[in-house]
């Protein structure tokens, strides 16, 4: 008999029992950050709704901003920022045997102002001049105008004046590396004695001095079949235009190659490869 009075009052506590509603702060006023928190019966209460974000109650101001939720199955926690007084209920809900609850707990928040603030007094009208107005006003003109005309004298005079360039620390223009392997492929191509060889290695320093620059990776230490697998990777050079540079560059760089080039010969192989590797 013992049992069922024990299961019946077990029972009856979880039918009645309430969510309990807390918050840490005693007293709120606009601008105070509050935390909330909300704790569930076990196995009564299910399925906790609580959505974040600034909460209107016309459209011209939020009146108060919940953010920073956390919740499992019986409990939630928020952070609520007031930007309003009032007396305000959280827009929060719960299952409860199956029936959709809302929160009931009123927080009521405080504003700062007392009422006996005084309103902010007018700005002094502004300084009347003493004296005649216009007597005044084209003297200020006069003096403004005299000082754009000697600012104007002096910029005259700053920039006709020569400069003098002192050659012991002036900085000497720099030509870019890649106009200086280009400006010696063409002054080799100009030469008496043009070796395939040599051709083939200042055409290859050259397009990894280009490629270097396009791609921002530095390629002058790779091997030729390591820059062009870069090009085949990350350009849209047809894959036998570079199987073809390949083999070039290892027939005529590493083999004992001693040919020499006539110009017109060694101008169309370098044309060809400027074209081909869009140089």
């Amino acid at each position: 008999m013992a049992k069922y009075i024990l299961l019946i009052l077990i029972s009856s506590f979880s039918l009645f029992a309430t969510p309990k509603e807390t918050i840490q702060e005693e007293e709120i006023f606009v601008g105070d950050t509050v935390h909330y928190q909300l704790e569930l019966t076990e196995g009564v209460e299910s399925d906790l709704q609580m959505e974040e974000g600034d909460f209107y109650e016309d459209s011209t101001m939020p009146s108060f901003k919940i953010f920073n939720i956390k919740k499992d199955n019986t409990k939630l926690s928020a952070t609520i920022l007031f930007y309003k007084p009032g007396n305000f209920i959280l827009p929060i809900s719960w299952k409860e045997n199956g029936e959709e609850k809302n929160s009931t707990k009123t927080i009521k928040v405080k504003s700062q102002l007392l009422g006996s603030e005084t309103d902010i007094e007018d700005s002094e009208p502004p300084i009347n001049f003493s004296g005649p107005y216009l007597f005044r006003l084209l003297l200020v003109l006069l003096i403004t105008a005299i000082n754009l005309y000697l600012l104007y004298a002096l910029y005259l005079y700053w920039k006709s004046k020569p400069k003098v360039v002192d050659a012991l620390w002036e900085k000497q223009p720099v030509l870019q590396e890649t106009t200086k392997r280009l400006h010696v492929i063409e002054t080799y191509l100009e030469s008496e004695s043009i070796y395939e060889k040599e051709l083939a290695f200042k055409i290859s320093e050259y397009a990894k001095e280009v490629y270097s620059k396009r791609l921002e990776k530095n390629f002058l230490g790779n091997t030729d079949s390591e820059f062009l697998a870069e090009l085949f990777d990350r350009t849209h050079i047809d894959e036998s235009i570079l199987r073809n540079l390949r083999i070039f560059f290892r027939n005529t760089k590493y083999d004992n190659n001693q040919t020499k080039l006539e110009k017109e010969e060694a101008r169309s192989v370098w044309e060809k490869i400027k074209k081909d590797m869009e140089l």
